[in-house]
């Protein structure tokens, strides 16, 4: 992701540049249209949304942290052979903006399919590392990793409602409960005791 990401820097693709009203409002205005906003979920994207958005207008990233970004690096999203060379597919919702929005729904995922948290907090700081032998993060990139990992989550719901087609019969209520669930489970993680990703 780091080798990625070092490559392009300060480049530009004829594509979406992510931004909050992409991530986030857009995604909800999407969402709305399927579900009651009265919903407790709804009530949450609806409250975190600009919270979100303010955190990542006050860190004014510099251009050196935007470029070129996959949005979707996960272990199902690539293939490492023999030689431990590793190929990245999917690029369905690549686009400009921030890298640490790649950054940070790579740690949400890893959150989820690890469920015992000591090893999370093991592999989180291991990726972490291990990205920042080949590319720096600054404290304001990791402060708002979090951020990211959540704007992205609510984005794909977004996406999911922009395709709908009667045929993904899984978007339900019972799905968005799941779905917000486990945004809100990610952000009580980092918004609660002690838990600072470093």
């Amino acid at each position: 992701m780091a080798k990625i990401h070092n490559i392009t820097e300060h480049k530009k693709v004829d594509r979406v540049s992510y931004n909050s009203e992409i991530l986030l409002y857009r995604s909800y205005d999407l969402i709305k249209s399927f579900f009651d906003e009265d919903l407790y979920e709804m009530k949450y994207i609806k409250e975190i949304s600009p919270l979100i958005a303010k955190r990542f207008e006050s860190s004014h990233l510099s251009e050196n942290q935007c470029g070129i970004v996959h949005l979707d690096i996960w272990y199902d999203n690539l293939s490492v052979n023999d030689e431990n060379e590793i190929t990245i597919f999917d690029f369905d919702n690549c686009g400009n903006g921030p890298f640490i929005l790649d950054v940070g729904y790579f740690c949400k995922q890893l959150f989820f399919i690890e469920t015992n948290k000591q090893e999370y907090e093991l592999k989180v700081q291991s990726f972490l590392n291990g990205y920042r032998k080949i590319r720096a993060l600054s404290d304001r990139e990791i402060e708002l990793i979090p951020d990211a990992g959540a704007s992205i989550f609510i984005f794909y719901l977004g996406v999911q409602a922009k395709r709908f087609d009667w045929s993904n019969i899984f978007f339900t209520e019972n799905y968005l409960k799941m779905f917000v669930g486990r945004i809100k489970d990610w952000n009580d993680y980092y918004q609660k005791g002690d838990k600072r990703l470093s």
